[in-house]
């Protein structure tokens, strides 16, 4: 080939490319940076050349460092590439990402903190705990009949149990529920189950269906796919799975004034955008989802809320009486009292010809968590309360708080306080600091709660921090100094029947520790600001 024809040659590859192909790396790499995850996989698709572009592992490095606070991540172990890693874990990212989440469950609820592990590039997530080490009291000096109970309280995660584990591995043989994973046929319940037999329901005769193999599975969205965790043991199991954004016309239409709020999570004490049926209102029927609960594309898929399923797996005895029934031992049957569910392919353990167990699922569990915006609990110069508390609750231990602050309607223009004539600057200053951060309300919500006054619920709430609300600045031990505020204490009856506000007092000793008078009770109960960040690295 001559140098003509080789340089026409040249010429015409290069008008095959596309302007973008043709920029140097590092240019490529900088646009590309911009880019969504989705964006990399859809330009990857165009040519080769962007293919190994889009491809590269410091643009997936980043990505993945976006969802993970608190730590740096510096390899992409155990997968190969920083790209495959952030395809192991999708679409779980925004669990550390947004490491709070609170629960549905029960009227104690519970919060758990996720968090990406590099060691085992896993995410895991545990339950955040709290106990009181001080059991001592004393009375205030301001008022010899109030009681003071001392509060040192001990933060940490509950490491004992996992409330969260997902390791980096195939997604596809961790999608329990997923018709194009292997693991299919283990964990679909659908396709083998025992069925009472209407002709000798008294002797305990259940009929087998057809087997998984001779079963077609159904073609299921990724997104609506059940992913079993791997803190699942060989008789407890856990799942977690996607939940759907609720728009405001169903927020409107479901809601309800009064708890339990027509089961919509969270609450509508906790300020949020972003809302999804809560446990109750995803059953139909005992244990089958309704189908709108759960997300049909990823546009539907809430990156701020996830349920988690957990039961028990238990066998009773058994014996096969023919290739497709099974009689299980009556005894057995009545003891247990509930319906058969055969979960998996080794549910009915046939390897002897007569004698067989039938695993059983039991106690079920279902949890509906929820995230918190970071603004909520992020403190700023002008707003120093906000954040993650833990209060002191007697009787009922130790529980967690959201305080909150909202921004103020008109932005607060300092440069308006002016000195005064004969004041000090050491005196200006100090009032120009007070006029600043004391002012407007302040309102503590409860993210675990207790049988009196649940999760989701205001515990106490201040209408002005500032002069309105202004008691006096206390002149006795061990709150010299302190500014005291009005303020409304919710208490409540067991099973938060009839509740009511009650007036208190809130003395504001610092930015991280209050102290809520309960003047009705007659005692002083603290709370400590929880440092969230501080449980972010594993140890």
């Amino acid at each position: 080939m001559s140098h003509l024809e080789h340089g026409a040659a040249v010429v015409m590859a290069a008008e095959e490319l596309s302007r973008l192909e043709l920029l140097p790396p590092e240019l490529v790499y900088s646009i590309l940076s911009y880019l969504s995850p989705f964006d990399l996989v859809a330009v990857s698709a165009t040519s080769r050349i962007l293919y190994t572009r889009a491809s590269a592992d410091h643009l997936w490095q980043a990505l993945i460092q976006e969802n993970v606070p608190g730590i740096q991540v510096r390899t992409p172990a155990p997968c190969r590439s920083f790209k495959a890693l952030y395809r192991a874990h999708d679409p779980y990212w925004y669990l550390p990402k947004y490491k709070i989440w609170f629960a549905d469950v029960n009227l104690t609820g519970r919060l758990i903190i996720v968090r990406y592990d590099p060691r085992r590039g896993c995410i895991e997530g545990y339950q955040l705990v709290a106990a009181n080490r001080s059991r001592t009291f004393q009375p205030w000096e301001a008022n010899r009949n109030v009681s003071i109970h001392h509060f040192d309280p001990v933060v940490q995660l509950h490491m004992d149990k996992t409330m969260i584990q997902l390791d980096a591995v195939d997604s596809a043989d961790s999608l329990a529920f997923d018709s194009d994973s292997p693991a299919w046929a283990r964990f679909n319940t659908i396709n083998l189950r025992l069925v009472r037999s209407r002709t000798s329901s008294r002797e305990g005769n259940f009929s087998r269906s057809p087997s998984p193999a001779s079963v077609a599975p159904p073609k299921r969205s990724r997104l609506l796919c059940e992913r079993r965790m791997q803190n699942s043991t060989d008789s407890m199991y856990a799942t977690i799975f996607h939940t759907r954004v609720l728009s405001s016309d169903e927020i409107s239409f479901c809601a309800s004034p009064k708890f339990p709020y027509g089961f919509i999570w969270p609450p509508p004490a906790i300020p949020s955008g972003h809302r999804v049926f809560g446990t109750a209102a995803k059953l139909s029927g005992g244990r089958h989802f309704k189908p709108e609960t759960r997300p049909s594309s990823r546009s539907d898929l809430s990156d701020k809320a996830f349920v988690i399923k957990t039961w028990l797996a238990t066998r009773i005895p058994g014996r096969a009486v023919s290739n497709m029934s099974v009689i299980a031992d009556p005894l057995a049957v009545s003891m247990m009292n509930l319906p058969l569910a055969v979960q998996g392919d080794d549910a009915v353990d046939d390897s002897l010809d007569d004698d067989v167990s039938i695993r059983m699922q039991i106690g079920q569990e279902l949890a509906t968590y929820a995230t918190l915006d970071p603004k909520l609990y992020t403190p700023t110069k002008e707003k120093p309360f906000r954040g993650i508390w833990v209060g002191d609750y007697s009787g009922h231990g130790c529980e967690f708080l959201l305080v909150t602050q909202p921004d103020d309607e008109t932005p607060f223009d300092a440069e308006s306080i002016q000195p005064r004539e004969e004041e000090s600057p050491d005196e200006f200053e100090k009032r120009k600091y007070d006029e600043i951060v004391y002012r407007g309300p302040l309102e503590a919500v409860k993210l675990t709660g207790d049988p009196n006054v649940p999760r989701g619920e205001v515990t106490f709430r201040v209408a002005d921090l500032g002069e309105r609300g202004l008691i006096n600045i206390c002149q006795y031990e061990p709150f010299e100094g302190v500014r005291i505020v009005k303020s409304q204490g919710h208490v409540g009856s067991t099973g938060f029947v009839n509740d009511s506000f009650i007036e208190s007092q809130l003395l504001l000793i610092s930015h991280d520790r209050l102290a809520q008078y309960w003047s009705e009770f007659g005692h002083v109960s603290f709370l400590q600001r929880v440092d969230i960040d501080g449980f972010l690295a594993p140890a």
